[in-house]
Protein backbone atom coordinates (compact mmCIF):
# COMPACT_ATOMS: atom_id res chain seq x y z
CA UNK A 1 0.00 0.00 0.00
CA UNK A 2 1.49 3.31 -1.05
CA UNK A 3 0.69 6.63 0.60
CA UNK A 4 0.57 9.89 -1.33
CA UNK A 5 0.61 13.25 0.44
CA UNK A 6 -0.49 16.49 -1.16
CA UNK A 7 -0.05 20.03 0.05
CA UNK A 8 -2.94 22.48 -0.16
CA UNK A 9 -3.13 23.90 -3.69
CA UNK A 10 -3.77 27.54 -4.41
CA UNK A 11 -6.69 26.66 -6.66
CA UNK A 12 -8.59 23.65 -7.85
CA UNK A 13 -7.17 24.05 -11.32
CA UNK A 14 -3.79 22.91 -10.00
CA UNK A 15 -5.09 19.37 -9.56
CA UNK A 16 -4.50 16.61 -12.05
CA UNK A 17 -6.31 17.19 -15.38
CA UNK A 18 -9.64 15.48 -15.67
CA UNK A 19 -9.87 12.55 -18.05
CA UNK A 20 -13.02 10.79 -19.11
CA UNK A 21 -11.09 7.55 -18.59
CA UNK A 22 -9.88 8.33 -15.08
CA UNK A 23 -12.52 9.01 -12.43
CA UNK A 24 -11.18 11.75 -10.14
CA UNK A 25 -12.92 10.48 -7.01
CA UNK A 26 -11.77 7.47 -5.06
CA UNK A 27 -13.99 6.49 -2.14
CA UNK A 28 -13.06 3.31 -0.28
CA UNK A 29 -16.06 1.20 0.67
CA UNK A 30 -17.09 0.91 4.32
CA UNK A 31 -14.92 3.82 5.49
CA UNK A 32 -17.00 6.79 6.48
CA UNK A 33 -14.03 8.51 8.16
CA UNK A 34 -11.90 8.54 5.00
CA UNK A 35 -12.55 12.24 4.52
CA UNK A 36 -11.03 13.25 7.87
CA UNK A 37 -7.59 12.44 6.52
CA UNK A 38 -5.56 14.57 4.14
CA UNK A 39 -3.71 11.62 2.69
CA UNK A 40 -4.71 9.30 -0.11
CA UNK A 41 -4.16 5.58 0.11
CA UNK A 42 -3.99 3.94 -3.30
CA UNK A 43 -3.44 0.24 -3.78
CA UNK A 44 -0.72 -0.79 -6.21
CA UNK A 45 -3.28 -3.00 -7.89
CA UNK A 46 -5.76 -0.22 -8.64
CA UNK A 47 -6.20 0.70 -12.28
CA UNK A 48 -6.62 4.38 -11.47
CA UNK A 49 -3.81 6.92 -11.21
CA UNK A 50 -3.06 8.44 -7.79
CA UNK A 51 -5.24 11.46 -7.21
CA UNK A 52 -5.03 14.31 -4.72
CA UNK A 53 -7.33 14.55 -1.73
CA UNK A 54 -9.48 17.66 -1.42
CA UNK A 55 -9.45 19.73 1.75
CA UNK A 56 -12.49 21.95 1.09
CA UNK A 57 -16.02 21.37 -0.13
CA UNK A 58 -15.79 24.35 -2.51
CA UNK A 59 -12.74 22.81 -4.20
CA UNK A 60 -14.43 19.42 -4.43
CA UNK A 61 -17.53 21.08 -5.87
CA UNK A 62 -15.52 22.86 -8.56
CA UNK A 63 -13.78 19.62 -9.42
CA UNK A 64 -16.91 17.49 -9.77
CA UNK A 65 -18.72 20.18 -11.79
CA UNK A 66 -15.75 20.42 -14.16
CA UNK A 67 -15.64 16.65 -14.43
CA UNK A 68 -19.27 16.22 -15.46
CA UNK A 69 -19.08 19.17 -17.85
CA UNK A 70 -16.20 17.39 -19.56
CA UNK A 71 -18.52 14.47 -20.34
CA UNK A 72 -20.47 15.81 -23.30
CA UNK A 73 -22.71 12.79 -23.86
CA UNK A 74 -25.52 12.08 -21.34
CA UNK A 75 -24.81 8.35 -21.53
CA UNK A 76 -21.20 9.00 -20.43
CA UNK A 77 -22.48 10.92 -17.40
CA UNK A 78 -24.81 8.07 -16.54
CA UNK A 79 -21.93 5.62 -16.81
CA UNK A 80 -19.86 7.81 -14.51
CA UNK A 81 -22.66 7.85 -11.95
CA UNK A 82 -22.92 4.06 -12.17
CA UNK A 83 -19.19 3.89 -11.48
CA UNK A 84 -19.58 6.09 -8.41
CA UNK A 85 -22.45 3.91 -7.24
CA UNK A 86 -19.92 1.08 -6.81
CA UNK A 87 -17.84 3.34 -4.54
CA UNK A 88 -20.66 4.26 -2.18
CA UNK A 89 -19.69 3.26 1.39
CA UNK A 90 -21.67 0.41 2.89
CA UNK A 91 -24.95 1.09 4.66
CA UNK A 92 -25.86 -0.69 7.89
CA UNK A 93 -28.99 -2.80 7.50
CA UNK A 94 -30.10 -1.69 10.98
CA UNK A 95 -30.26 1.90 9.69
CA UNK A 96 -32.58 0.95 6.84
CA UNK A 97 -35.60 2.18 8.79
CA UNK A 98 -38.52 4.46 7.98
CA UNK A 99 -37.06 7.37 9.95
CA UNK A 100 -34.04 7.35 7.63
CA UNK A 101 -36.05 7.23 4.40
CA UNK A 102 -35.90 10.33 2.24
CA UNK A 103 -39.44 11.45 1.47
CA UNK A 104 -40.69 12.61 -1.92
CA UNK A 105 -38.44 10.28 -3.90
CA UNK A 106 -39.55 8.15 -6.83
CA UNK A 107 -37.11 5.45 -5.67
CA UNK A 108 -36.22 4.30 -2.18
CA UNK A 109 -33.41 6.26 -0.55
CA UNK A 110 -32.12 5.92 3.00
CA UNK A 111 -29.99 8.59 4.64
CA UNK A 112 -28.15 8.39 7.96
CA UNK A 113 -26.92 11.71 9.35
CA UNK A 114 -24.80 12.26 12.44
CA UNK A 115 -22.27 14.67 13.91
CA UNK A 116 -18.94 13.36 15.13
CA UNK A 117 -17.00 14.42 18.22
CA UNK A 118 -15.23 17.15 16.24
CA UNK A 119 -18.49 18.80 15.14
CA UNK A 120 -18.20 17.51 11.58
CA UNK A 121 -21.13 16.04 9.70
CA UNK A 122 -21.19 12.36 8.77
CA UNK A 123 -23.43 10.98 6.05
CA UNK A 124 -24.25 7.51 4.81
CA UNK A 125 -26.83 6.72 2.14
CA UNK A 126 -28.24 3.87 0.11
CA UNK A 127 -30.88 3.37 -2.59
CA UNK A 128 -32.54 0.63 -4.59
CA UNK A 129 -31.54 2.57 -7.74
CA UNK A 130 -27.97 2.30 -9.00
CA UNK A 131 -28.06 5.74 -10.60
CA UNK A 132 -29.37 7.25 -7.38
CA UNK A 133 -26.54 5.53 -5.52
CA UNK A 134 -24.21 7.39 -7.86
CA UNK A 135 -25.84 10.71 -7.01
CA UNK A 136 -25.62 9.90 -3.30
CA UNK A 137 -21.98 8.93 -3.69
CA UNK A 138 -21.22 12.35 -5.19
CA UNK A 139 -23.12 14.18 -2.44
CA UNK A 140 -21.37 12.23 0.29
CA UNK A 141 -17.97 12.84 -1.30
CA UNK A 142 -18.77 16.55 -1.27
CA UNK A 143 -20.19 16.88 2.24
CA UNK A 144 -19.09 14.03 4.51
CA UNK A 145 -16.59 15.31 7.06
CA UNK A 146 -17.51 18.97 6.55
CA UNK A 147 -18.61 21.36 9.26
CA UNK A 148 -22.35 22.17 9.33
CA UNK A 149 -21.93 25.61 7.77
CA UNK A 150 -20.33 24.03 4.69
CA UNK A 151 -23.24 21.63 4.33
CA UNK A 152 -25.88 24.32 4.78
CA UNK A 153 -24.39 26.71 2.23
CA UNK A 154 -24.42 24.21 -0.65
CA UNK A 155 -27.21 25.15 -3.06
CA UNK A 156 -29.07 22.84 -5.39
CA UNK A 157 -28.16 25.18 -8.26
CA UNK A 158 -24.48 24.49 -7.62
CA UNK A 159 -25.04 20.94 -8.87
CA UNK A 160 -27.15 21.63 -11.95
CA UNK A 161 -24.53 19.82 -14.01
CA UNK A 162 -25.65 16.56 -12.40
CA UNK A 163 -29.18 16.98 -13.76
CA UNK A 164 -28.89 14.17 -16.26
CA UNK A 165 -31.28 11.50 -17.41
CA UNK A 166 -32.50 9.42 -20.30
CA UNK A 167 -35.81 9.32 -22.18
CA UNK A 168 -37.71 11.75 -19.99
CA UNK A 169 -36.61 10.28 -16.69
CA UNK A 170 -34.44 13.29 -15.91
CA UNK A 171 -37.09 15.20 -13.95
CA UNK A 172 -37.80 12.39 -11.52
CA UNK A 173 -34.09 11.78 -10.95
CA UNK A 174 -33.43 15.47 -10.39
CA UNK A 175 -36.30 15.70 -7.90
CA UNK A 176 -35.01 12.66 -6.05
CA UNK A 177 -31.41 13.76 -5.60
CA UNK A 178 -32.62 17.28 -4.80
CA UNK A 179 -34.69 15.76 -2.01
CA UNK A 180 -31.62 13.90 -0.75
CA UNK A 181 -29.62 17.14 -0.56
CA UNK A 182 -32.52 18.96 1.09
CA UNK A 183 -32.79 16.15 3.65
CA UNK A 184 -29.05 16.31 4.34
CA UNK A 185 -29.31 20.03 5.01
CA UNK A 186 -32.49 19.79 7.12
CA UNK A 187 -31.09 17.02 9.31
CA UNK A 188 -27.83 18.93 9.68
CA UNK A 189 -29.75 22.00 10.82
CA UNK A 190 -31.65 19.94 13.39
CA UNK A 191 -28.45 18.45 14.78
CA UNK A 192 -26.90 21.91 15.04
CA UNK A 193 -29.92 23.28 16.87
CA UNK A 194 -29.90 20.35 19.28
CA UNK A 195 -26.16 20.51 19.91
CA UNK A 196 -25.37 24.23 20.04
CA UNK A 197 -23.72 24.22 23.53
CA UNK A 198 -21.21 21.53 22.60
CA UNK A 199 -20.55 23.19 19.23
CA UNK A 200 -19.61 26.44 20.97
CA UNK A 201 -17.18 24.51 23.14
CA UNK A 202 -15.55 22.97 20.07
CA UNK A 203 -14.92 26.26 18.22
Amino acid sequence: MALFFFSSPSSCSSFLPISTNTPPLFIPKNNRFFFKSLKCSISNSTKYNPIPCFSSSSCKLEHIVTEFKSLSEPIDRVKRLLHYATLLPGFNELDRVSSNKVTGCTVQVWLDVSMDEFGRMRFLADSDSEIMKGFCSCLIWLLDGEFPEEVLKLNIEDLDVLNIGLYGRANSRVNTWNNVLISMKKRTQLLVENDLPSLYMLH
